[in-house]
C-alpha cells in the first residue's frame, strides 16, 4: 500500500511540482479547482528551484498546505494519481544551522511558520554541510505482504517455477504487475539482490519484445496496460536472440550469467523460473 509523507527527499532533479493560487471557484488554466482551491499539478521533472521560479512566473507560488488538512486532501489526491513521481510544494528551511532546520511555509514573499510535522522517518535530514532547504511529497511505501520494501519500492519475488505469461498473470491478479527496472541503477540493484539470495532461478520481469519482425525486436516495460520504451541496453551476450519463428517476447533475470535481462519464451514448460512482482 502506497503512502505519502512530507518528506525532504534528494531526488530532487527527478521531482515534479504543484503550484497553487488564492481560493477560489472557477479557476483559469492551467488551473484546477480542488477542494476550493486553484492548484496546476505539472508533471515537468525540474529542481525544486526551478519549480520555485515556474510557478512565480505565472502569477502564483508553490502550493502550501499550512493545516494538516488540507495536505492530507492532497495526498490523497496524488496517491489517487498513481504517478509514482514526487511533488515539490512551497516548504522551506530558513535556517538550515537550526537542528531540524526552521521550516516556513513560503507565499508571494510572506513565510509562515508550519504548525505540524509530517516529515517521513529520519526526515528532515539536512545540515549546513549538506543542504536540504526544499519540501516536495516525496513517494514512500507501507508493503502489505507477501510484498516487500526494497530501495522504497514494494517487490514481492517469488521462486514458484512459472512461465512467463503465468507469472504476468499471477501479478495482475495480485493488483500488481511484474517489475518495470526503467532505470539502469534500479536494475542493477535488483540484480545485486538475486545474487545475494543464491537461489538459482531464474527471475521474469515485466519487459516485453512487442515487435519480435523489428531487429532485436521493440522492448518495452509493461505496467498496468502502459507501455514504456527501455532507454538501456543490459542483454547478456547475444541477447535478444527471439524471432518471429522463435518468439522469445519475455525477459528475464538469468540466473547463470549473475541476472543480467536475457529474452525467453512466454509460455514454454523448458522456461520456468521465478517471477518479481511490484506496486
Amino acid at each position: 500500500m502506497k503512502v505519502w509523507l512530507f518528506v525532504v527527499c534528494w531526488l530532487c532533479f527527478t521531482a515534479v511540482f504543484g503550484c497553487s493560487e488564492k481560493q477560489a471557484f472557477v479557476c483559469s488554466p492551467p488551473f484546477e479547482i480542488y477542494e476550493g482551491n486553484c492548484y496546476n499539478i505539472s508533471a515537468d521533472k525540474v529542481s525544486g528551484d526551478e519549480a520555485f521560479a515556474r510557478c512565480s512566473r505565472v502569477g502564483a507560488y508553490l502550493a502550501n498546505f499550512e493545516t494538516l488538512e488540507e495536505a492530507m486532501l492532497m495526498k490523497q489526491k496524488l496517491k489517487e494519481m498513481n504517478t509514482g513521481l514526487h511533488f515539490y510544494v512551497g516548504g522551506r528551511n530558513i535556517n538550515r544551522r537550526k537542528p531540524g532546520g526552521d521550516w516556513r511555509w513560503i507565499k508571494n514573499g510572506q513565510m509562515k511558520e508550519m504548525t505540524y510535522f509530517a516529515f517521513g522517518a529520519g526526515e528532515p535530514n539536512g545540515n549546513d554541510g549538506a543542504p536540504q532547504d526544499c519540501i516536495l511529497f516525496c513517494q514512500s511505501y507501507i508493503c502489505t505482504p507477501p510484498f516487500q520494501i526494497y530501495e522504497g519500492n514494494c517487490y514481492h519475488i517469488s521462486r514458484d517455477k512459472v512461465s512467463g505469461d503465468e507469472a504476468f498473470a499471477r501479478c495482475s491478479r495480485m493488483g500488481a504487475y511484474l517489475a518495470n527496472f526503467e532505470t539502469l541503477e534500479e536494475a542493477m540493484l535488483m540484480k545485486q539482490k538475486l545474487n545475494e539470495m543464491k537461489s538459482g532461478l531464474h527471475f521474469y520481469v515485466g519487459g516485453r519484445n512487442i515487435n519480435r519482425r523489428k531487429p532485436g525486436g521493440d522492448w518495452r516495460w509493461i505496467r498496468n496496460g502502459q507501455m514504456k520504451e527501455m532507454t538501456y541496453f543490459a542483454f547478456g551476450s547475444s541477447q535478444p536472440d527471439g524471432s518471429d519463428s522463435a518468439p522469445q517476447d519475455c525477459m528475464f533475470f538469468y540466473a547463470a550469467e549473475r541476472y543480467i535481462f536475457h529474452d525467453v519464451f512466454c509460455d514454454h514448460d523448458s522456461y520456468l523460473g521465478g517471477y518479481i512482482c511490484e506496486k
